[in-house]
């Protein structure tokens, strides 16, 4: 492994925007049903054969229905089709089975989001039986840890700006149970902050449940309470001024009304990857990979496992040195041990202790076992 460490000034850039795309977004569905079914896998496979066998169920795509809906409520005219797809080994003594899957995750789907009803979603798992060459990859080991899969990088930086923490607590705030059992919103909750010298704004996409709303003047209400909860977040974390706008697309005859608590209801379809980073959020001003860590093998995807032992790296840096902030690259390539990456370049603002950094970086790395554990439990935000 080769290690570099170099300096840099703390991150504050006179223009910054940051995104997130909620629960209920069609992108994160996709990336929440993805990581759950590899989750999982990799908790079968290790339970009935002692490893993480090869698999890859990072693709998925759900494609929007269609719906009438106005005050009070609607109907739906064409089901939502979600489809997870996937290469799984399927020659060991435990296989997995797509019909039984299919019902699970349309179960899964359901129990995400709550005020949707069976009929209006299909779903389907699509998987195929591994590549022999890549299967025999994961299978090797070197001093019994698993070889990379795949030639890919990570790139995390920590802690949050202000703004990307903003954008964060606001979609999690709505999405919150306690708040919406107080307001009839969905969950398909879109947050977009942005700076800009100094002057700062946030716009929020929110639907409001058909059934719960009689007419405009109750849709507007409940607009108007969430504008006001928004404000309050925002207003503690970046100060008084902010500009908070919310259902920018609302017309007299076309509020955003919703029956499932989804945009892939009526128009707007989801795919892995697309969505929120590793993380929760799209920072365009930090560096980040386009690798969709969802879906993806646990023990031997670098594009996944590295963003988890980056975020760990980072963690340590904040709390054990002197080291207020830090940008983790991490390298490595198809065949490698996932332990011995070919680079990590770490940035840091602060005071370095090199030797240190180093020690962090080593343990961190050696902790294989304990990030694809990690990983299996659903301990990293990863979208």
């Amino acid at each position: 492994m080769k290690l570099s460490i170099t300096a840099r000034a703390p991150y504050d850039p006179s223009v910054e925007f940051v995104e997130r795309k909620g629960v209920g977004h069609p992108d994160t569905i996709c990336d929440h049903l993805a990581e759950e079914l590899a989750r999982e896998l990799a908790g079968e496979y290790l339970a009935h054969t002692g490893a993480v066998q090869h698999f890859n169920v990072d693709k998925a795509i759900l494609a929007a229905g269609s719906v009438n809906v106005g005050f009070g409520g609607g109907e739906h005219v064409r089901p939502s089709r979600l489809v997870l797809v996937g290469k799984a080994d399927s020659l060991q003594t435990w296989r997995p089975d797509p019909e039984v899957l299919a019902a699970t995750y349309k179960s899964k789907l359901l129990d995400l989001l709550p005020e949707a009803t069976p009929e209006a979603f299909d779903v389907e798992v699509w998987l195929n039986q591994s590549s022999a060459d890549l299967a025999s990859v994961v299978t090797a080991r070197e001093d019994d840890v698993p070889l990379a899969n795949d030639t890919s990088f990570a790139a995390v930086s920590l802690p949050r700006s202000a703004l990307e923490s903003t954008v964060h607590s606001v979609e999690t705030h709505l999405n919150s149970d306690a708040f919406r059992a107080r307001l009839p919103i969905g969950r398909d909750i879109k947050v977009m902050g942005a700076r800009v010298d100094g002057a700062s704004h946030v716009t929020v996409a929110c639907p409001v449940l058909a059934r719960s709303v009689q007419n405009r003047a109750e849709y507007d209400n409940v607009v108007a309470e969430v504008q006001a909860a928004i404000a309050t977040i925002a207003e503690a974390k970046l100060g008084a001024g902010v500009v908070v706008k919310i259902n920018q697309a609302d017309q007299e005859d076309s509020p955003y009304l919703t029956l499932t608590g989804t945009s892939a209801e009526a128009g707007d379809d989801g795919q892995v990857g697309r969505g929120n980073r590793f993380g929760g959020l799209i920072t365009p001003y930090r560096p980040m990979s386009l690798e969709a860590a969802a879906g993806k093998n646990p023990a031997a995807h670098v594009g996944k496992t590295y963003h988890a032992v980056a975020a760990d790296i980072a963690a340590r840096l904040s709390a054990e040195t002197k080291v207020s902030e830090s940008t983790i690259r991490m390298l490595s390539s198809i065949g490698r041990s996932v332990a011995d990456p070919e680079t990590v370049h770490i940035e840091v603002a602060g005071e370095a202790d090199k030797a240190q950094i180093e020690t962090i970086v080593t343990e961190s790395l050696a902790d294989w076992r304990g990030v694809r554990d990690r990983l299996i439990a659903g301990s990293y935000e990863l979208y």
